[in-house]
């Protein structure tokens, strides 16, 4: 497999909902104890907070109850006199902030301007990481009936209702049907497709699968990826291809390339420093079949795409690469 994807952790990443001027203590919406939130942990706010800024690393000082901690401005051991943070007084707030986040990226060479590698992992952790487009196929539940001259798809047993807008449909073998859209007029046996159905099916089982924003859990295989949706909680094993968004088969997954010029091209295996990226003529694919001989090379990077051979005598281009 080669040098595998570096994947982004952490202990917790919360949500911090206010802050206290009198007792400099910080609320979160999250359970500490239950997440395994102790003093001495580290943890990087995603925004400005009450005097706290945002991508800076601060530590768990006291953890006062489940829901409230203070604040130290350096790790511990050099805080004895334990020297709380000064905050001033906030409410209603929606900070995510990552603790104790381990891999959280790395530079290469050393610079952040001249940084050529990536991470995944969870999104929601702070700092850059790669975010893909997934769609985990689920077995639908009854049987369906549409039409190719109507947009209706009808169901018997089904749960319709349920689904969300952007919902596709596919037979079991894989073939789109449709997109449920306007979920909010659906009934349990009823819905309508955004366009007329692409086939005639009578009271067969079918494959559903939203496509959306998810990131990449673990690195299963050369194109093979443990993913998360954002959108549904899922978590599923899925394939890259070299298919749009708005048309990934159950369990594929797209990332997408962008070179200097601004063109685009979707990524076929991603490592933690490079990328093989679908050619022009790679053709959708929902399997692990990929010939990779047939992929161009390229450099992933966060930052400033640049040409081949432009940046450190590197021999493949340098791409940019989707983030959260």
């Amino acid at each position: 497999m080669g040098r595998p994807l570096k994947i982004a952790k952490a202990q917790a990443v919360v949500i911090l909902t206010a802050t206290n001027a009198s007792t400099d203590a910080v609320t979160t919406s999250a359970n500490l104890n239950l997440l395994g939130v102790i003093p001495g942990m580290p943890f990087i706010p995603a925004a400005n907070i009450g005097g706290l800024v945002a991508g800076t690393t601060y530590w768990i000082l006291e953890v006062l109850s489940p829901t409230t901690f203070t604040v130290s401005a350096t790790d511990l051991s050099a805080n004895p006199d334990r020297t709380k943070v000064d905050l001033s007084a906030t409410t209603s707030q929606s900070v995510l902030a990552t603790v104790a986040p381990v891999d959280l990226g790395f530079n290469n060479p050393a610079g952040s301007a001249n940084t050529y590698s990536v991470v995944g992992g969870n999104t929601r952790i702070y700092g850059n990481q790669v975010l893909a487009n997934i769609c985990i196929g689920q077995e639908g539940v009854g049987l369906i009936t549409c039409t190719d001259d109507s947009a209706n798809i009808s169901g018997e047993g089904t749960a319709f209702d349920e689904l969300n807008d952007g919902t596709i449909v596919y037979t079991v073998d894989g073939t789109i049907l449709g997109t449920i859209d306007d979920v909010a007029n659906a009934t349990a046996n009823t819905a309508t497709f955004a366009a007329n159905a692409t086939a005639n099916v009578s009271n067969v089982a079918f494959v559903f699968g939203l496509p959306e924003d998810g990131y990449i859990v673990r690195q299963k295989g050369k194109q093979k990826y443990l993913v998360k949706g954002l959108s549904t909680g899922l978590t599923g094993a899925c394939f890259t291809a070299n298919i749009a968004n708005t048309a990934l088969l159950p369990n594929t997954m797209s990332i997408t390339a962008t070179y200097a010029n601004t063109d685009t091209q979707l990524v076929q295996s991603l490592s933690d420093h490079n990328a093989e990226l679908f050619t022009a003529n790679s053709g959708p694919v929902a399997t692990g079949n990929i010939v990779l001989e047939d992929a161009d090379p390229a450099f992933v990077t966060f930052n400033s795409a640049e040409a081949a051979n432009a940046a450190a005598g590197i021999p493949y281009p340098i791409v940019t690469i989707d983030k959260s």
